[in-house]
């Protein structure tokens, strides 16, 4: 896999900051509302406030995070052009804040008109999305670009799958349609958060990680066979859940696999690395650290909602502190790296963004995922600390990555006073 990137494919700054700067605070909206329904949105996988603060990380604060680094990555990373992608981007960005906001509020006051309208702009959103990327995603890329280029192909697949059951969910819910709902819930989960979020970060530590954490590169053959092999066991597990079948866990077993396989290969390069670990690299050890016991509580369930530990784990420990991470190095990139080609004199990158800042973060991060986990346990006054600490933090990145956009907006006008 190269290092080298295709910059004069980069897009306008506007198209992927709109996605970036946004996502904090729906993760910060989920956390009030963990402070204001306490112990019963941690009482039950099922409860309306767990649905709502759940879909606001996973589709407000994850959904935004991610749209807005492939739009970015993607022609970067492939070496094509990404048609479309300006025109769309507002009515994605919108459609997928508005849909969030819909769903969270039509989960917690049972209203089918909120939950109808929130499937419509969800589903536009997806869309349009999926439209954009796979256009530029089926063009030839960059050989040496193929294995994370052939993730994201799969990752964006597993997108349509999940948005395609989470629709019929939604049909479900408003009695247009007739389902088990529990059983395509445990479905729609496993396609959005393993097939979706967990195949896309995987394919995005194959460049992000050598890139910006100093590693070897990971070796040709893993990065073409994990993909492909956690979504066939998906989909394997997906068939024998439907059919009440036994061999439902040899597919889950595989994704167990390959997801703990991926981790520690990750942790061995970092831990390997010639430069010293900084906060950046806490991340990552908190991310991966968090999959790893995603996979243990799977096999072996520690007593409790183990739905909910894994959740907690999954969601917050594993994507977001992955999300967190790269948020932080990304948008100051894309930040300095917009200066320049502006003609501005911009600070280097840790200017911009010092390690001060993202180390508090992760501090109150942490913190809200082991709170979280004790909720899961013994839900109580302990939920409504947690959803606290996670506004906390989510707010703290918030603030960090709209500073740091605010800066170079105020030094380009200070050096070109004209435009």
């Amino acid at each position: 896999m190269q290092r080298k990137l295709a910059f004069e494919h980069t897009p306008g700054l506007a198209l992927p900051l709109r996605f970036l700067l946004v996502a904090p605070w729906f993760g910060a909206l989920a956390g009030l509302l963990l402070v204001w329904q306490g112990a019963e949105a941690m009482s039950t996988r099922w409860a309306p406030a767990t649905l709502a603060a759940t879909h606001l990380i996973t589709l407000g604060y994850l959904g935004m995070a991610m749209a807005g680094s492939l739009l970015q990555m993607v022609p970067v990373v492939a070496g094509v052009e990404l048609h479309w992608a300006r025109r769309l981007a507002p009515a994605i960005w919108g459609a997928l804040g508005g849909g969030t906001l819909l769903l969270a509020f039509g989960f917690l006051c049972g209203l089918p008109w909120c939950l109808r309208a929130a499937g419509v702009l969800l589903a536009g959103a997806f869309v349009l999305l999926v439209a954009v990327l796979a256009r530029a995603l089926a063009q030839r890329s960059a050989p040496a670009a193929l294995p994370v280029v052939a993730g994201m192909r799969q990752a964006v697949l597993a997108l349509g799958c999940a948005v395609a059951i989470g629709v019929t969910l939604v049909g479900v819910l408003v009695g247009a349609v007739r389902l088990q709902p529990t059983v395509w819930t445990n479905v729609h989960a496993a396609w959005a958060l393993v097939g979706w979020v967990g195949v896309l970060v995987v394919s995005v530590v194959f460049q992000v990680v050598p890139m910006f954490q100093s590693t070897q590169l990971f070796p040709r053959p893993l990065a073409f066979a994990l993909p492909p092999l956690c979504l066939g066991g998906l989909a394997l597990w997906s068939a024998g859940y439907l059919l009440g079948q036994p061999w439902q866990w040899l597919g889950a077993g595989l994704v167990g696999v390959c997801l703990a396989l991926f981790a520690v290969y990750t942790l061995l390069l970092l831990q390997r690395r010639k430069r010293a670990a900084d906060v950046s690299t806490w991340y990552w050890w908190l991310s991966l650290g968090s999959l790893l016991a995603c996979v243990l509580v799977f096999l072996c369930p520690l007593g409790g909602d183990q739905a909910l530990v894994i959740g907690v784990l999954f969601i917050g420990g594993f994507a977001m502190s992955a999300v967190n991470g790269m948020l932080y190095k990304i948008v100051p990139f894309l930040l300095w790296y917009h200066g320049q080609h502006a003609g501005c004199n911009v600070p280097g990158v840790r200017q911009l963004m010092p390690d001060s800042e993202p180390r508090v973060q992760l501090a109150w991060h942490a913190a809200s995922v082991l709170l979280l986990l004790g909720a899961a346990f013994a839900p109580g006054w302990l939920a409504q600390l947690a959803g606290a600490v996670l506004a906390v933090a989510c707010m703290r990145l918030g603030f960090d990555l709209a500073l740091a956009a605010f800066s170079l907006r105020k030094l380009a006008g200070a050096q070109h006073p004209e435009s």
